[in-house]
């Protein structure tokens, strides 16, 4: 297929990558298009996985990427250069080309964007609840039952709890910064399906949830964020409370997918999170370069370090 200069390179929002979706993509199934993918042509259509890998062209400049589908088939996607790391869930739209005779082998890759978000908008988020039991050993207050109940907490009880906590963690931010930083942890928490108590270690760790802090590598705001990585994640100040912690979060995510695949939350084990914090401190091509946490002190105690923080966090020993 002969390069053109519509290639897409980085992924878009999801909001401009549904509005191209409806203006272009074909509504027939996938199935129906590899039974006869000679009689479309030309035609754009949907296709979601995990980009498992990518492989610069020996005849062009072009890079061909690797998508890998739910039913673990390898479609191979033509575009300028790859959207984004290994081990990201994408959703994407390609343009079936001349080649795609008997099988969809030739494929453009025209927009692509992370399917994490698609999802938070296809499939928008219940509000912010959690259940809370009475303690075994809890004497109710007089005049009150518990036998057999349970109660909602309201969003503000959740923020609250969150506030008072940041603010326990560094107690010099005013009480306008300790509801920012707390309601942007639960927010993006939530919206990237990572626990905020997580979020929390993880700043914790990081910055002990100083606003200012800059590492002597160059790390910048609560979740020390590299100036680059950054940029690549959107964030224009990292500085900023709510842009770190949308970057940091979104990172934390990417990590997660990038060393687990596409695992639930309530499958991840404490290896894929040690993985993924691994690869949050020292990268994810040092964590593949060896097959595991690699052998650097300042990062086994990184993991070390906040997944005991997470730990206290949720209760457990």
């Amino acid at each position: 297929m002969a390069a053109t200069s519509t290639m897409a390179l980085t992924p878009v929002s999801a909001k401009q990558y549904l509005a191209m979706r409806g203006s272009m993509a074909t509504q027939l199934p996938l199935a129906t298009l590899k039974s006869d993918p000679g009689s479309y042509i030309g035609k754009v259509f949907e296709l979601r996985g995990v980009m498992t890998g990518s492989l610069k062209s020996a005849q062009n400049s072009n890079c061909n990427i690797i998508l890998s589908t739910a039913d673990l088939t390898s479609y191979t996607v033509v575009t300028d250069s790859p959207p984004c790391d290994s081990g990201i869930r994408l959703a994407c739209l390609v343009k079936i080309g001349p080649r795609s005779t008997v099988s969809l082998c030739d494929l453009e890759l025209v927009a692509s964007t992370f399917l994490i978000d698609l999802e938070r908008i296809e499939t928008p988020a219940k509000p912010v609840t959690a259940t809370v039991k009475p303690a075994a050993k809890t004497e109710p207050a007089r005049g009150t039952t518990t036998r057999g109940t349970a109660r909602t907490v309201t969003t503000e009880e959740y923020v609250a709890a969150y506030r008072k906590a940041v603010k326990r963690f560094n107690p010099r931010l005013s009480e306008t910064q300790a509801d920012t930083i707390a309601r942007s942890v639960i927010g993006f928490g939530l919206r990237y399906k990572v626990d905020p108590r997580l979020v929390c270690a993880v700043i914790l760790a990081e910055s002990h949830f100083r606003i200012g802090a800059t590492s002597s590598a160059g790390a910048q705001g609560l979740g020390q964020l590299m100036p680059s990585t950054a940029a690549g994640l959107g964030v224009d100040d990292a500085y900023d409370p709510v842009q770190n912690i949308y970057g940091s979060v979104r990172y934390v995510r990417g990590m997660l997918d990038r060393m687990c695949g596409s695992k639930e939350w309530n499958e991840l084990t404490w290896y894929d999170l040690a993985l993924a914090l691994a690869a949050y401190n020292a990268g994810p091509n040092a964590v593949k370069r060896h097959g595991g946490v690699p052998p650097y002190k300042e990062t086994q105690n990184y993991v070390k370090r906040v997944t005991s923080i997470y730990k206290q966090l949720c209760g457990v020993k």
